[in-house]
């Protein structure tokens, strides 16, 4: 069996794999809270404050639910900017053939460490902090299947 996908990988795919680390973090616990709070202490104190303090106020209830997620996206468009195009993984039973710009590799299955499913996407990690990622719009209707048979190759 062998699959053959073209990455392509978008910033709101980088940036959905950021916001869900955060959220599912204790620092996404934190934001949560210091968001609350915000709001609750705008809505305390609105009445007896000025202009400008009002001003501070309502860019503290956005820097978690507004600013954050869009300084985000920011960096994920810049990350991407470092990432080689039309990188071609190939994955087969001697394990990932990955082609990019005339050059190739070959990873054996023995150095492909998880394979993580998520709901857009499946990240292959080469490593503990590498990894390729293949979106459902790459995948198309075999995600199940690929998914399987990645899950075979690592119980090996």
């Amino acid at each position: 069996m062998e699959y053959k996908y073209i990455s392509d990988v978008k910033p709101k795919d980088l940036w959905y794999i950021a916001m869900n680390r955060i959220y599912r973090s204790f620092i996404g616990i934190i934001n949560i809270v210091f968001m609350l709070a915000m709001i609750m202490l705008t809505i305390r104190f609105w009445n007896t404050t000025g202009g400008i303090l009002r001003f501070f106020m309502i860019l503290g209830c956005l820097i978690f639910p507004v600013i954050q997620p869009l300084a985000i996206y920011g960096r994920s468009v810049k990350q991407l900017e470092n990432l080689p195009k039309n990188l071609m993984l190939t994955f087969n039973g001697s394990g990932v053939r990955v082609e990019c710009d005339g050059k190739c590799e070959d990873i054996g299955w023995s150095r492909i460490t998880n394979a993580i499913k998520q709901k857009n996407m499946i990240v292959v990690m080469s490593d503990g902090r590498h990894g390729y990622m293949l979106t459902n719009r790459t995948l198309g209707g075999q995600k199940e299947e690929f998914y399987e048979f990645l899950c075979e190759k690592l119980r090996r």
